[in-house]
Order: C-alpha cells, then structure tokens, then sequence
C-alpha cells in the first residue's frame, strides 16, 4: 500500500521531503503502518502504532534547528491527523518553552 493510499489521497500537495525531520517521521510512520499491515494487525491498532512511531521519530526539543524540525514534524501530524490537535498543542508549547530557553541561552554579540 502506498503513502497517498494510506491518507487517501487527501494531502498529496504535502511534500514531506523538503524536510529532512518531517520526512524522517513520515517514513517511521508509514514504515510502521506497512509492518503492521504485514502482521495481520486491525487498523485501529496499527494506527496507534504508528502514531507511537511517529511520535518517537520526532527530533528532540534541544538546539534552534531542532526544534524547528520538531514543530514542523507536528504541524505535519495535525495536517494528516496522525497526532490530533489536543496533543499537538501541548507538543507545540513545549517547542515554545524549549525556543524561549534556546533563546536565553544564545550569547549576545558585543557593539564595536
């Protein structure tokens, strides 16, 4: 089964390669919803399963960069319904969290 066979063809527009993290969590995603369907599973548990695989793919909330790649990965779920929007919202204002501390963290450059 392919990917637009999985969503449905509902968001083909959505090109998860031109992030290499989006595309990473994507592909855990599917990877997982394929071995799941190899397995024999029902398709609300291999749902959550992949969910979970998604989850676990996401890059962790340390660095700007990766906290970038963390937020798109999430904005990526909530388009294709993978993480729903409750969850995405609490994962979004723990990026901010992160982001503020990233901020704090970064050295002022001195006037000459």
């Amino acid at each position: 089964m392919s990917c637009e066979e999985k969503t449905g063809n509902l968001y083909q527009h959505v090109a998860p390669a031109q992030n290499s993290a989006v595309a990473l969590c994507y592909e855990s995603y599917i990877r997982a919803l394929d071995e799941a369907e190899e397995k024999k599973m029902y398709t609300a548990r291999a749902l959550k399963l992949a969910q979970n695989v998604y989850r676990k793919a996401l890059p962790p909330l340390s660095g700007r960069e990766n906290i970038r790649d963390f937020i798109a990965c999430v904005a990526h779920a909530m388009l294709l319904k993978i993480i729903e929007p409750e969850e995405a919202t609490r994962l979004l204002y723990a990026a901010q969290v992160a982001q503020s501390g990233a901020n704090r963290e970064q050295p002022k450059a001195k006037n000459s």
